[in-house]
């Protein structure tokens, strides 16, 4: 037999080994997984090589009434496609800020399996939420109503919210979060920077496709020793409106992909 011939022969067998190996290791990754949470919107498995996977789920959050809204804290329903759609909107914008050297904790995405694979992440406290307002709606109209209307234009106003269901997420200043130790000011300065950088490439996003973006929240951690986007970027984080009406989860996630 042709020295040639054998030479391939053992290329392609040790190739065919090293597929084998991987496969493997995912298959024992799956095995090893342990449920850390069961969220509202998706729930978090630890994986066996430290990383955390995400599967995303097809709930809907709001308000008791029923009304949906991204800063609501209650799961009024579920809606075949939300799921689906929330991971393909994170991972378009997650790949998208790779373009824009913005750290994030994303790693990679099973679309068919409503999974994505994501780098462990340290929350500060138990988790906050960092908001972006373009225009007044939502809770920023029920609590200052008297001195604003719904769709008022805004000077791109920001906050930062506590990740706590039980008390409606309350919204804490910088002199708050400092107290708190929740972040020092050095923090609230980059992360306030980065807000307003992430935020401003998703806004243009939606403006080139035609729609208005009304507000937003994101959230950050701390990855690898420095501040990172984390979590997702979907419908259920922000307010959209086209031609005046704001767009439901899955409307909008099916012109983000």
């Amino acid at each position: 037999m042709p020295v040639g011939f054998l030479h391939k022969q053992d290329t392609l067998l040790r190739e065919l080994q090293k597929i084998h190996i991987l496969l493997q290791n995912l298959v024992n990754m799956r095995v090893n997984m342990e449920l850390v949470k069961a969220g509202k919107t998706k729930d978090v498995y630890k994986l066996s090589d430290g990383n955390y996977l995400l599967k995303f789920k097809d709930t809907v959050t709001g308000h008791p009434s029923g009304e949906s809204d991204p800063g609501g804290n209650t799961v009024i329903g579920s809606v075949e496609g939300v799921g689906s759609g929330a991971l393909k909107m994170s991972v378009y914008y997650f790949e998208l800020f790779k373009e824009y050297n913005i750290p994030t904790h994303y790693v990679s995405a099973d679309l068919a399996k409503n999974e994505m694979i994501v780098r462990p992440a340290l929350p500060f406290g138990k988790g906050l939420e960092f908001v972006m307002r373009y225009k007044a709606a939502g809770s920023f109209v029920r609590r200052f109503g008297l001195y604003c209307t719904e769709g008022e234009e805004l000077p791109f106003v920001f906050e930062v919210t506590l990740k706590d269901d039980g008390r409606d997420d309350p919204p804490a200043t910088v002199d708050i979060l400092v107290a708190l130790k929740l972040l020092t000011r050095a923090q609230y300065t980059e992360i306030h920077g980065n807000t307003v950088q992430v935020c401003g490439h998703i806004r243009e996003d939606l403006k080139k496709r035609g729609l208005e973006l009304i507000d937003i929240k994101v959230e950050f951690g701390i990855v690898d020793g420095k501040i990172a986007l984390i979590d997702e970027i979907s419908a259920g984080n922000m307010r959209v409106y086209k031609d005046g009406s704001k767009l439901d989860y899955l409307a909008l996630s099916s012109l983000i992909q």
